[in-house]
């Protein structure tokens, strides 16, 4: 077995593996960013709330205790209201004089009281309006936020400076909490969206499945396939256009099976013909007369050979000379063929009319496919219209379309074989078709060269033994003649 057919390889390449992990990692990406901005947005939040309330209790603290400092500082007195002051901000407070020696500590046992302290925040405030910073603290392994403000005269004479460290754990243990919310979220997230992607992705895979089953049955022979259209999106499309392909193969296929039985069967009957009389001729002994009646049966039956392939040759050749597109003028085009069929007409004693307007448009298309479909049509008039008959071309046009129409008072056309006529094989009289060399194909060739150029062909009218009347319809490119009208006016211009 190829790689192809392993259990691994399928499931590493089908479409709804591939869509869940995509979609499952796009989410996380999206909420991994999300979260981080999220967080990083919370956190300066936080710390920017929490440094501007110490802050505002800094100032209104130093406030409080300009007056303490002005005289000799009483650090039991200081060391009281800094305790004050923390208990109300839950922070710890410092009062530091100018020299950078403790006036005062809210933490009366094991606190900093009569000694020094060198920290930058102190430096800072005494410089400019406050000093900030956030450390961690080994001692209580936590984060702090630490804030020094100065305690000023009114003319800004630095008096001293409180110094607040406040704990930052309730801000990280919300942020936490946050983090928890969106893992969570996330993971449910996953979950829904994982579900969402497995229903999708088997809603979207499922009928693509069908179409490639669908596919490989017709690849194995098996035309006769449709799949089921269950939505109206891009795959509902997919599956009616597949559906409409699936029928015009089929019906190609029958036209094309119907059409090798058809001309097997033409052609088996002039063979057997032609091989019996052949057999005849060598094992009986027959006088010339009789002879000659069996050479020209086999000459007959030669000929509707010669005229089947050549049809059949025409056949296939039809769209190479359909595509030989080209602008012709349509009444040069009849002129010349009423030229070439003037000598059968004349053999076989009919009188030719013709009916044609002066101002034929000119044609964008293949002169070749067009002088076929007039030989037919005439071709046939002249070979069922009696010696003495008539026969007549009629040719007019309006600003759309052009009509060519083909008259003659031939034997005509059965009322019950009218609908048929123009099918591949299809004859009227097989015998007399036959003798006259007919195949049954000139007709079909004939719709088919029509509408392909987007016309229309058909019998106007037909009664036995009084005649019939065949027409074609052809559109006209307005385009065309209005740039031969222009050309023909640059060419010849008027005389001044």
């Amino acid at each position: 077995n190829s790689g192809r057919d392993k259990p691994g390889f399928i499931m590493l390449n089908s479409i709804r593996l591939r869509m869940t992990i995509t979609y499952l990692l796009l989410i996380v990406a999206i909420m991994l960013v999300t979260g981080i901005v999220l967080l990083n947005m919370l956190e300066k939040h936080y710390l920017s709330s929490e440094e501007e309330n110490i802050e505002r209790t800094g100032r209104l603290a130093a406030q409080s205790i300009i007056s303490y400092l002005r005289d000799d500082a009483d650090p039991v007195l200081l060391s009281s209201v800094a305790e004050n002051i923390s208990h109300q901000i839950n922070a710890r407070v410092i009062i530091v004089s100018t020299d950078n020696l403790v006036l005062g500590d809210s933490v009366r046992i094991g606190g900093l009281s009569g000694s020094k302290i060198e920290r930058p925040e102190i430096q800072d405030a005494l410089k400019l309006e406050k000093g900030c910073s956030i450390q961690y603290s080994h001692i209580s392994k936590q984060w702090v936020l630490q804030v020094a403000v100065p305690a000023r005269e009114e003319d800004g004479t630095p008096l001293g400076v409180i110094f607040l460290a406040s704990s930052l754990n309730p801000v990280y243990a919300t942020l936490a909490a946050v983090q928890r919310f969106l893992l969570m979220f996330t993971f449910l997230a996953l979950l829904f969206a994982g579900a969402l992607v497995v229903f999708f992705s088997h809603h979207l895979t499922v009928p693509i499945k069908r179409l490639t089953s669908a596919a490989q049955q017709m690849a194995e022979g098996k035309l006769d396939q449709q799949i089921p259209i269950t939505s109206r999106d891009e795959i509902g499309r997919l599956a009616q256009q597949f559906n409409v392909m699936a029928s015009r193969i089929m019906e190609t296929n029958q036209r094309l099976t119907r059409f090798v039985a058809d001309v097997s069967h033409e052609l088996r009957t002039p063979l057997a013909s032609i091989h019996l009389c052949m057999q005849s001729m060598q094992e009986y002994e027959m006088k010339p007369e009789e002879q000659k009646e069996f050479l020209d049966d086999i000459y007959h039956e030669t000929q509707r050979l010669i005229y089947l392939v050549e049809d059949l040759l025409e056949m296939t050749r039809r769209q190479e000379v359909a595509e030989k597109v080209e602008v012709f003028s349509l009444k040069a085009l009849l002129e010349g063929v009423l030229d070439s069929i003037q000598p059968r007409v004349d053999r076989k004693e009919l009188k030719l009319f013709t009916e044609i307007d002066e101002k034929l448009p000119l044609l964008n298309m293949s002169p070749e496919a067009l002088k076929r479909v007039l030989f037919n049509l005439l071709d046939n008039a002249i070979k069922y219209t009696p010696s003495g008959g008539w026969l007549k071309l009629i040719a007019k046009s309006d600003e759309n379309n052009v009509r060519v129409t083909v008259q003659d008072t031939g034997c005509g056309i059965p009322e019950e074989a009218i609908p048929y006529i123009f099918e591949r094989f299809y004859r009227v009289d097989k015998a007399r078709s036959r003798y006259l060399g007919g195949t049954g194909l000139g007709l079909a060739i004939c719709k088919e060269i029509i509408e392909h150029y987007g016309g229309k062909i058909g019998l106007e009218e037909s009664q036995e033994d009084k005649g019939s009347t065949f027409y074609f319809i052809l559109p006209v490119e307005r385009s065309i003649q209005e740039y031969h009208e222009e050309l023909q006016l640059v060419e010849s211009p008027e005389p001044v």
